[in-house]
């Protein structure tokens, strides 16, 4: 985890909760989380907890984790209020709050407010979500996907779980839906309380990125070439499975495969990665099923790939580069890629879904699955 403190939250009690049957010893800990403006408009100062601030509507609180299989996790609450606004830029302040207010009646109350950060609004978010909490249907779909996996993977490919999805009380949603500029959401206002190995993200939204390996190896503490690349290994193998998720979450219905698709998220802002290297998946909302036919199925697996593997390539190239630097080693860029061709072979060497085979010259990904058809795409050409 990086960065200091930053952030405060205070914990209320939700209008109701839905427990992912895979967490329920951490039940304690799924109830709504508001952030500071929210709070002091609503005049509740109960419960406060440390947190950081962890993109514009979420929050991390550091001191409730949980270890799993070795690994730490840390609460994370999706939709405690937004810090910026959504159509002028800038933090929201008093003026701005005030200038999306509906309701005059309620000018009076934002004088409550000290800060002006963590305020839960109104505004539809393409249809989905009202601005700075979550939508009924995408909070509905992170736990439901959550619930089909293997506490934090399904079959090797990580996620972020949601361990509860809360509706957050009435009279804080009712105020909420009169914060808006243009649309308003218009279903109830909910949060997801998931897990998260930290808050380190490939390129955006967090202040230290895998694409500045020197930081983060710094971070976490990596100071040996071993260190390095057995992080390296684990971000191979890790994305790798995110890269191969459709076959991964398939299941045969007949003449059809259905597996879960990637919608509109991305490698870049929407995983996190963990101290030993491997990639979480964050915002599982973007995930949904698709069905396609046994002939279908290579190009839907192709297509996915695709979507997504050049920001898993970048961010790879660049802890490769770093690696060879704490070794002091300078290479050339057609070397490195003969010896970074090796490490994905034995990044992959247990791995039950995909393997790696040099054919033509080519470094090729065969991905797998128990009756499912073998589908080979090359990851690097040109390579002995």
């Amino acid at each position: 985890m990086i960065d200091s403190l930053d952030y405060s939250l205070y914990e209320t009690e939700p209008e109701s909760r839905n427990i992912n049957p895979n967490y329920k010893s951490l039940e304690k800990w799924v109830t709504a989380y508001l952030g500071p403006a929210t709070a002091e408009f609503h005049n509740i100062s109960d419960k406060k907890y440390a947190a950081l601030r962890d993109e514009n509507r979420n929050a991390i609180i550091p001191h409730l984790n949980k270890e799993f299989d070795g690994k730490l996790f840390y609460l994370s609450v999706k939709g405690c209020g937004a810090q910026e606004d959504m159509f002028f830029g800038g933090k929201l302040t008093a003026d701005k709050l005030k200038a999306a207010c509906r309701d005059p009646s309620y000018f009076h109350l934002l004088k409550n407010i000290k800060s002006n950060s963590g305020f839960i609004m109104g505004e539809s978010w393409m249809g989905e979500s009202p601005y700075g909490a979550q939508g009924y249907i995408n909070g509905f779909d992170e736990l439901n996907f959550s619930s089909i996996g293997n506490l934090d993977s399904i079959n090797g490919a990580h996620l972020c779980p949601a361990i509860g999805l809360v509706q957050l009380p009435k009279n804080i949603e009712k105020v909420a839906k009169k914060f808006f500029w243009c649309r308003a959401y218009d279903n109830h206002f909910y949060q997801v309380i998931r897990l998260v190995p930290s808050n380190i993200r490939l390129y955006f939204e967090s202040t230290q990125v895998i694409a500045n390996p020197k930081s983060i190896f710094s971070l976490f503490e990596i100071n040996s070439v071993e260190k390095a690349e057995s992080f390296e290994l684990n971000f191979i193998k890790s994305g790798i499975a995110l890269l191969t998720l459709y076959a991964r979450s398939a299941k045969i219905e007949g003449k059809q495969i259905s597996g879960i698709i990637y919608k509109d998220v991305w490698f870049d802002k929407d995983c996190v990665v963990a101290p030993d290297g491997i990639i979480h998946f964050a915002d599982i909302e973007g995930f949904i099923w698709k069905n396609s036919s046994q002939e279908e199925y290579d190009k839907t697996i192709k297509e996915e790939w695709q979507k997504l593997v050049f920001e898993f390539l970048y961010a790879l190239i660049k802890i490769d580069s770093y690696r060879h630097t704490l070794n002091e080693r300078n290479l050339e860029w057609k070397i490195q890629r003969e010896e970074l061709a090796l490490l994905i072979h034995h990044a992959l060497n247990k791995d039950i879904f995909t393997y790696a085979e040099n054919r033509n010259n080519n470094l090729l990904i065969i991905i797998e699955g128990d009756s499912l058809p073998s589908v080979e795409i090359p990851l690097i050409e040109m390579v002995n």
